[in-house]
């Protein structure tokens, strides 16, 4: 009789065993979970502060240097002339801050095996 006990024990503790087990993976697993998405929210963050950063860029460079340069090169140059080289530099900073946002926000969205 003590050997069919020591079975019944044994197998109550490996039942346990696993619902223990079961239930350390489901932990691990959420916090991996929650690590991967409090990972891409602070990538998410960085992606949107850079590209309200180039939207205000843009349009401060729009206003501050089209103004200022138009003025300052209409005489050398002409009003026409002086205002589409202001609109191309500007033009040209905004595209490459709205560059640099997408690379990050892909990573931000990429997949999760993905480097």
């Amino acid at each position: 009789m003590d050997e069919r006990q020591d079975d019944d024990n044994s197998l109550g503790a490996l039942i346990a065993s696993a619902l223990a087990d079961g239930r350390a993976y489901a932990e691990a697993e959420i916090a991996y979970w929650k690590t991967l998405a409090l990972t891409r929210l602070g990538d998410m963050r960085g992606a949107l502060v850079l590209a309200l950063g180039g939207l205000l860029l843009a349009q401060a460079a729009a206003i501050a240097l089209v103004v200022g340069l138009v003025m300052m090169l209409t005489p050398y140059l002409g009003p026409g002339l002086a205002t589409l080289i202001v609109v191309i530099v500007a033009t040209g900073i905004a595209a490459l801050l709205a560059r640099i946002a997408l690379v990050r926000l892909r990573r931000a969205i990429r997949p999760r095996n993905a480097p």
